[in-house]
């Protein structure tokens, strides 16, 4: 078995988690630099990316400790997969929602499509290349790639971190937009926690 197909199953992964933070970034973006207020179920969309990523980082997390197993791959891997596929019936039933005209949709579009619908293709696409990395198992499990490479040690702390940022910082932006109460607005309009202190 091939030590660089081993390392470069380790750095896919890598790439997964950097790529979903990557697309949390983008709705970052419009959330914080268009001024444009996720409603609830676009941020049940974004949980389902952190809890998609957390597989591929349970592995990253898992090499830096020992060898990694088969079953771990496989593990971390088909949990990115469930939550990719959850993740996308939640981006289609807000597709569904506004796909009749002359419904504009909700918030924003980029390059004529809304974030939920980009959500969608992110999502199956997410799914699609963990199966990939599911097929590829015999070649891609990174075995102890993870201590024999001391550029994969260094990386895995810095997409854990990069990870917990993302998770973080998507938790405190759904409490300052919830703010006390038990419901968000399904079209929220400001952030209620700052709304109720009458900011």
């Amino acid at each position: 078995m091939s030590k660089t197909s081993n390392r470069l199953g380790l750095w896919f992964a890598h790439a997964y988690v950097i790529g979903l933070c990557g697309t949390l970034a983008g709705a970052y973006f419009f959330q914080f630099g268009l001024w444009e207020y996720p409603c609830p179920m676009c941020l049940l969309q974004r949980m389902f990316f952190l809890l998609s990523a957390l597989g591929p980082a349970w592995i990253i997390a898992r090499s830096r400790k020992g060898p990694v197993t088969t079953g771990e791959w496989a593990s971390g891997w088909g949990w990115a997969i469930g939550a990719a596929l959850i993740g996308s019936t939640v981006s289609a039933a807000q597709v569904l929602m506004h796909i009749v005209p002359p419904d504009p949709g909700y918030a924003g579009a980029l390059f004529g499509l809304h974030l939920y619908t980009w959500a969608l293709i992110t999502f199956l696409a997410a799914a699609l290349a963990a199966a990939a990395a599911l097929f590829l198992t015999p070649v891609a499990e990174p075995l102890d790639a993870g201590l024999a490479s001391p550029a994969l040690r260094r990386a895995g702390a810095v997409t854990l971190a990069v990870l917990f940022v993302f998770a973080a910082s998507n938790l405190v932006a759904c409490f300052f937009l919830q703010g006390f109460h038990w419901q968000m607005p399904g079209d929220p309009t400001s952030y209620q926690f700052f709304t109720d202190l009458g900011l």
